[in-house]
């Protein structure tokens, strides 16, 4: 006898993190379907978003100013790829990257932190490098090195970032991290329009 796990076990595992993380509730908000594309710009980034869901390899990057839907086009990828299989981890950079800087002398309990992030099939990495000061100390850039380098060494990993920073900006930090980055999503990558939809009336 032997016994193995269902499809759908993937899709229950990756909703219930993804609950844990509080994108939960977006899942059903953030679709493709409500995704408003009023201009060129949109329609490229719905485009080129839901080529990435169809697609077997590769990392999507969305830059953009805070509100100006990131989120939600990421959410729709995550919930696309979920609904195909996969199995997702949403990661908000900030938080987990004080989570792993708190327990990193705990060697087991920083490696069973990491390793999910490193070997989840597909990653969302939300308001990559947001700080509260704007400053990032060698600390972060190293754990985010030793993620982003784990994830590009292997080629079926599928990484989904979003952040108000441009690949400018990345590699003026860190040339690796901003190469590695820039040579996955190719194809991939897009701006978000400068408005901010939370604040309009």
């Amino acid at each position: 006898m032997f016994s193995r796990e269902c499809e759908c076990m993937k899709r229950r595992r990756s909703l219930r993190s993804i609950r844990k993380s509080g994108l939960g509730d977006m899942l059903s908000r953030y679709t493709f379907d409500n995704y408003e594309t009023p201009d060129e710009r949109r329609a490229l980034i719905k485009e080129t978003a839901k080529r990435f869901v169809d697609s077997d390899t590769g990392w999507f990057f969305i830059a953009g100013h805070s509100g100006s839907g990131k989120t939600h086009i990421c959410t729709a990828i995550c919930s696309a790829l979920i609904d195909k299989g996969n199995e997702v981890k949403y990661m908000l950079w900030r938080d987990e990257n004080i989570a792993l800087k708190s327990c990193i002398t705990e060697y087991d309990e920083y490696q069973r932190r990491i390793s999910k992030l490193k070997e989840v099939p597909v990653l969302y990495i939300d308001d990559f490098w947001k700080v509260r000061d704007g400053s990032l100390t060698n600390a972060d850039v190293n754990l985010t090195f030793e993620i982003i380098n784990a994830r590009y060494n292997d080629m079926s990993k599928r990484t989904i970032i979003s952040t108000e920073l441009m690949y400018s900006d990345i590699i003026r930090v860190d040339e690796a991290i901003g190469g590695r980055i820039f040579e996955r999503s190719r194809g991939f990558s897009v701006k978000a329009p400068d408005e901010n939809w939370r604040l309009r009336m």
